[in-house]
This record gives C-alpha cells, structure tokens and sequence, in this order.
C-alpha cells in the first residue's frame, strides 16, 4: 500500500512538474487585447472562458483549447543559478504562451491584412503596461511540406515579420522580443503534416 501511494505521488509530481505554464490555442480567432493579456499573463486563471472572436475568413470555425493548467509555486521550484542575458530565448522561465494561426501567403513571410487583423490586438496587449516586467519570444511554425532547412529560414523570416509589425505598430522595445524559427521540428497536428494549423506562430511570455 505504502508502495502504490509512493508511486501515485511521484506520478502526481511528474504530470504537475510538465504542465508549468498555460498554453492557450486560439487557431484563426481574433482574440480581444483582455484575452491576450489574461493568456499571456503569469497569474492566468485555469477557468478563464473560450473567446467568442471573430473568425478571420469564411469557412468551417477551428475547435479553440484554452485549458489552461498552472503548476503550483512549489512544483515549480528551481535551483539556484547564475543570471543569463535576456538574449538568449531560453535563459528565462517561460510563464505562459499563446498560439494563433497568423495567415501569411503562400511561401511568403508578408504579413496579410487578415493577419494584422489577428495580431493587432496582441500589440494592443503588449503596449498596454500590464505585461511590462515580461520579455517575449515569436516563435514561427510551418507546416510539413518542403524541406528542413527551407522551412527553418521561411518560420524565422515570418517570427520576423511579426516582430517587426508588433516593434513599428506598438512602439515595442525591440529588445525585449526575440525571435525564434523551429520550421516543421514541432507540428501542432502531426497526423496530418500538412495542415494548415501547423503554420502557425507562438507568442510567449518569459520572466
């Protein structure tokens, strides 16, 4: 008996140490600047409500996941250890991440009206003040199709551009958002390389 409990809690530990930040899916919906901030948010709520917004074209509306699951503070305890530069992606603790399918052009890393329309209320969420003591990684994705190295360059130049559209449009400080291209390493529906919910573009937040 002692054995099964042992296990049930080391079990119980695991599965809490792997979910330590929310990662909110909002695939081609137009989130509002409040559910960005409150996805983006270190002390976002588990319970908070699937967003009702608008769909950016016509056609069959994608299934949004907005579980969000938060490890406690003592499951989340780290050693101590020496400060990294902030220009490193992975040098700070990743507190929450946002999806969103960003539509680009077909091989293009040029941003579409749609997909300033999807991103504007990210940058509206940036700049409000409330994010302030965070930094931010875009991370791009593509879809399975064509090459490693190919598809590598094309989620850079794409993290790039929306970068780019967030830092001009916002009046971001450009040091506080790095950029990152993993191309087709990590495909949001891997049974179906293809699809067009694995280009996608992740933003997230570190401390």
């Amino acid at each position: 008996m002692k054995i099964q409990h042992l296990l049930f809690c080391l079990f119980g530990v695991m599965v809490l140490s792997e979910v330590a930040y929310a990662d909110v899916d909002v695939g081609k919906q137009i989130p509002s600047v409040n559910q960005v901030i409150d996805a983006l948010s270190p002390a976002a709520n588990p319970d908070t409500p699937q967003p009702d917004g608008d769909e950016v074209k016509t056609g069959k509306t994608r299934s949004i996941d907005m579980s969000k699951l938060k490890a406690t503070p003592a499951t989340t305890k780290k050693p101590k250890s020496k400060k990294q530069p902030l220009s490193t992606p992975n040098s700070t603790e990743t507190t929450a991440a946002l999806s969103m399918e960003i539509i680009f052009g077909y091989n293009s890393a040029d941003l579409t009206d749609a997909a300033k329309a999807q991103l504007k209320p990210v940058g509206e969420a940036l700049a409000s003040g409330k994010l302030a003591n965070l930094s931010f990684v875009v991370e791009g994705h593509t879809d399975a199709v064509g090459g490693q190295a190919y598809n590598k360059t094309l989620s850079e130049e794409r993290a790039a551009s929306v970068k780019q559209f967030l830092v001009n449009g916002f009046n971001l400080d450009p040091t506080h958002i790095q950029i990152i291209g993993k191309g087709k390493s990590d495909l949001l529906d891997p049974n179906n390389p293809a699809s067009e919910k694995n280009r996608r573009v992740r933003i997230i937040a570190r401390k």
